[in-house]
């Protein structure tokens, strides 16, 4: 399966939910620019929803890395939720789960940059 993604914007919130496979950067030429777009917009908190997120080699943790610096150079942040299966077993084994703010739904996701906010 190819990469594709899917984008739902909630306020100064984006949803980004990845699917299929990232095996190169060209998978991620689409998503990156939009996610300069989301930056250009003044939006800064990101979350990527990862269940339908299949396979992801270092191509794929170059860009996760990137983008939460470049969320958190904006003075936000990235957040991940539904991770699992080999994607999971990727995350701890290179121990990305110490970096990265990481819940098992979306709704939690959405719940972390709602208490940040009172």
């Amino acid at each position: 399966m190819t990469f594709s993604y899917t984008l739902i914007h909630r306020g100064s919130l984006c949803v980004f939910s990845l699917s299929g496979r990232i095996i190169g950067e060209s998978d991620l030429d689409k998503i990156l620019v939009e996610i300069t777009n989301v930056f250009g917009s003044k939006k800064n908190e990101l979350i990527f929803n990862l269940e339908e997120l299949e396979y992801v080699n270092s191509a794929g943790i170059n860009f996760f890395m990137r983008t939460l610096t470049k969320a958190r150079i904006n003075n936000g942040d990235l957040i991940f939720c539904g991770v699992k299966n080999a994607v999971e077993n990727l995350f701890k084994i290179a121990k990305l789960n110490r970096i990265y703010t990481i819940y098992s739904s979306e709704n939690e996701a959405i719940n972390h940059f709602k208490k940040e906010v009172e």
